[in-house]
């Protein structure tokens, strides 16, 4: 059975992009797979090995350049470039990987000599040992390989993650409101003492009666005026030249 669509994950990135930057997502979000296709394919092989130990090397083939043996090009290796950068394909979903593993199997898309990984530096293209011991795998085999292959990206792209600082989300026209800060309880301030006021001494009760009111002057009668002495004088000299 022959698929007849094709998935082209770099296209499909740049699409959600370009979409997401319009709707306001986050394009770290959006651009994972594209991260998680630069992680070097020996690393993640490396890997692969570490977690399924008997699955073969295939690194047994001749450079074409010095005739040295290429011992770091692998069976899983050249997988994972096939998949990453010939097909472009995201490492993350195991569907993706399930697409390639078809492609081996001669059931999805045939996989062309001329852009294999290691044709343009081995000296033997090693498609067709490749595809052979792919087919050799038995379904468990398979599923246990598709399985490492995604958790080992998706573990790298959570690291990168963890060590990039996130972007700060987008700001609303409208702020939301915040809940009141609790006040933290003070010690209630001490009273102040009240100012004293002096007490009175001796006699200050008196002060605080009501003033009693004054007695009305009596009238004098009127004093007639003494008679002065030169008013004597004068009548008696009178009375002696009347004689």
């Amino acid at each position: 059975m022959r698929f007849g669509f094709q998935v082209n994950w770099r296209w499909t990135s740049l699409a959600l992009v370009l979409v997401g930057g319009n709707l306001g997502l986050n394009s770290s979000v959006l651009v994972r797979p594209v991260l998680a296709q630069n992680i070097n394919p020996k690393l993640a092989a490396d890997e692969v090995y570490r977690q399924v130990p008997d699955f073969p090397l295939e690194n047994q083939y001749i450079r074409k350049k010095g005739n040295k043996s290429a011992k770091n090009t692998t069976l899983i290796s050249r997988l994972i470039q096939y998949h990453t950068l010939v097909k472009g394909r995201s490492p993350l979903y195991r569907f993706d990987w399930k697409l390639t593993l078809a492609d081996y199997l001669g059931i999805y898309e045939n996989i062309r000599e001329e852009t294999y990984p290691g044709h343009s530096y081995l000296k033997t293209n090693p498609l067709a040992r490749d595809r052979k011991l792919i087919q050799q795998l038995s379904r468990q085999q398979r599923l246990v390989l598709i399985q490492s292959l995604s958790d080992i990206y998706l573990s790298q792209v959570r690291q990168q993650d963890v060590a990039e600082p996130q972007e700060a989300p987008p700001q609303n026209s409208t702020q939301p409101t915040q809940p009141p800060v609790p006040q933290l309880e003070t010690e209630p301030a001490k009273p102040s003492r009240p100012t004293l006021i002096p007490l009175p001494g001796s006699g200050g009760a008196d002060l605080l009666r009501s003033p009693t009111p004054s007695e009305p002057a009596q009238p004098t009668a009127p004093q007639s005026p003494e008679p002065s002495s030169s008013g004597t004088q004068t009548s008696e000299e009178s009375n002696q030249l009347s004689f």
